[in-house]
């Protein structure tokens, strides 16, 4: 996998959730991995297409899921029981999709990156796998919470 795209991905997580107010972001885990998976209860994916492939999966525990809600929303909504709460968590998900696609566009010198509508999965004890192949697992610590992203592209020939 690409460093620049794990970059780009970093690096959108980053810029977005400093906009809304978390602060005290630092990467506190990095492993590569033979397959995408979260066991995050709120769970947003991505998925990219193009001259690269594959998924995103930005996984969250309910309490920074609804305080990143309840900042999105300037504090009128702040459960995620509301449809509008869970459409706020897919907005966080276009903002992010969009970042990551247009870094790896510049990267790509330009190609078009093209990416699909976020999708989200909640519940405990519920198990996301997304592709077979190479995966990145970062998780981010905030001052809110921990944040995992599971990062899986591939260039298409």
């Amino acid at each position: 996998m690409n460093e620049s795209v794990i970059e780009a991905v970093k690096n959108a997580v980053t810029s977005i959730l400093q906009q809304f107010g978390v602060s005290d972001i630092r990467l506190s885990f990095y492993q590569r991995k033979e397959n995408s998976e979260s066991d995050y209860p709120v769970n947003v994916t991505i998925g990219f297409l193009g001259k690269v492939n594959g998924y995103v999966i930005v996984g969250l525990n309910e309490f920074i899921a609804e305080e990143l809600v309840n900042i999105m929303t300037g504090g009128f909504l702040n459960t995620l029981d509301d449809p509008m709460a869970r459409s706020t968590i897919l907005e966080l998900g276009n903002m992010l999709s969009a970042y990551i696609a247009n870094n790896m566009s510049a990267d790509l010198g330009g190609e078009r990156v093209d990416i699909t509508p976020p999708t989200l999965v909640m519940g405990n004890e519920i198990y996301i796998m997304m592709t077979r192949y190479e995966a990145v697992d970062i998780k981010f610590a905030t001052d809110k919470g921990t944040i995992g992203v599971n990062i899986s592209v591939w260039r298409k020939e």
